[in-house]
């Protein structure tokens, strides 16, 4: 399958490092999609979807803690 964003790359299945953004903090999720070669463009299912949005939604409401693996600066 051709990548509909970048209209050259092929989209092959891998094990995708999703982001999902919860307020300020990044939650970095390992899981089954597929990703253009050329662009990285992730596509994913819809339980893939469900999945990550479980995962926010926990994360949220404080039912996860998960592995904390660095730091964010910002210079003003």
């Amino acid at each position: 399958m051709k990548c509909v964003i970048c209209k050259t790359g092929e989209v092959q299945r891998a094990t995708v490092q999703a982001e999902i953004k919860a307020g300020l903090d990044r939650l970095l999720v390992p899981v089954e999609g597929e990703i253009c070669q050329e662009c990285g463009e992730a596509y994913y299912s819809a339980e893939v979807l469900r999945y990550l949005e479980r995962v926010r939604d926990e994360f949220i409401h404080k039912a996860i803690a998960p592995t904390f693996v660095g730091k964010v600066y910002q210079v003003s």
